[in-house]
């Protein structure tokens, strides 16, 4: 490494190429990396937090979410972790795990399903030509969503999911609302999709 209390060697001294590549790393040393320091996340001040959830697409209600300090950093950290594989199935995943909404599975395409009997008729697969409907997808949940958590999910997902392809529905019926006391019928849920 050069810095500039070290002389170029004379041998490399007399070919310009080396004294602008000496004088390309001195400049190189002297950058003040601080400004860098706010994305770590571990240590940054806890005022800047607020700055680092919009810049990476944590809306009001996403961050309201994350009620301690702790928690606001490690939102921050899972919202790094989606932006850098935006536009992939893995990031939609990501997205209801960061939420707490628990593990999803996604279906992708609508139309051009084989009639074996792997996909259920449950309004989501639809008759044509593989082509046709090839961009949108579901995500199916495993647990009861409010209708407040599933518009929460879908606001992110816009920000998040490929820009191609559109999603159809967030599917929950298989953790329908039933009469069982952990949610009540007082329009926060919905039977099964949103």
């Amino acid at each position: 490494m050069v810095n500039a209390m070290m002389p170029i060697p004379p041998a490399l001294a007399a070919d310009d190429r080396y004294r602008i590549l000496a004088q390309i790393a001195i400049e190189a040393f002297q950058i003040d990396l601080t400004p860098l320091l706010v994305y770590l996340i571990d240590i940054v001040d806890v005022s800047v937090l607020p700055y680092l959830a919009e810049q990476y697409s944590l809306t009001e209600d996403i961050w309201a979410l994350a009620v301690t300090e702790d928690a606001q950093r490690k939102m921050i950290k899972s919202a790094i972790d989606i932006h850098q594989h935006k536009g992939t199935p893995y990031a939609v995943k990501q997205v209801f795990e960061m939420l707490g909404l628990g593990v999803v599975e996604i279906d992708e395409g609508r139309s051009g399903k084989s009639r074996d009997g792997t996909w259920k008729r449950d309004g989501f697969v639809v008759r044509g030509e593989r082509s046709a409907h090839w961009a949108e997808y579901r995500v199916r949940c495993s647990r009861l969503l409010s209708i407040q958590q599933a518009a929460m999910a879908r606001k992110f997902l816009a920000n998040v999911a490929p820009a191609r392809c559109c999603l159809v529905e967030i599917d929950f019926s298989s953790a329908a609302l039933i009469r069982n006391g952990a949610a009540r019928r007082d329009g926060a849920y919905t039977r099964g999709s949103v």
